[in-house]
């Protein structure tokens, strides 16, 4: 599969996942009537040659109870995540930590992309975080 159509499919699924969650996170406007929808990239990461062999595109909703963690983990492969609700504070492997709030975008690439034997993520916050998660996987 060519990086253009991998790029495509990727930005196709977060929003067709995005889309499907509901009305409840998309900016309450209406498009004018002339533009019956309106489709807008949250984020785009170059993933550059990926190792060959088959994909699968997954998604999944990510839900942490307040003051929930995430332990250490590997990815198996690239993935975009958009945070629906509360905030995920994450603990990158360079000694960063970021918290994303709902409506924001973050990227984590295959592999390492936590500090080894620490917390990779938690909700700080007093209400449930949702994240949903799209990312490629190999197959098998």
């Amino acid at each position: 599969m060519k990086h253009s159509a991998l790029m495509l499919g990727l930005t196709l699924a977060v929003g067709i996942t995005v889309g499907a969650i509901g009305t409840r996170v998309l900016n309450a406007q209406q498009p004018p009537a002339s533009r019956p929808f309106v489709a807008t990239v949250l984020q785009q990461e170059p993933l550059g040659e990926l190792p060959p062999g088959k994909w699968n595109m997954k998604a999944a909703m990510l839900v942490i109870e307040p003051g929930g963690e995430i332990p250490f983990h590997v990815h198996k492969g690239p993935g975009l995540r958009y945070v629906l609700e509360g905030a995920i504070t994450i603990n990158w492997k360079d000694g960063k930590t970021q918290t994303f709030e709902a409506g924001s975008t973050y990227f984590e690439g295959p592999g390492e992309n936590h500090p080894s034997g620490n917390i990779s993520a938690r909700n700080n916050g007093t209400v449930p975080c949702r994240v949903v998660i799209v990312e490629l996987v190999p197959q098998g």
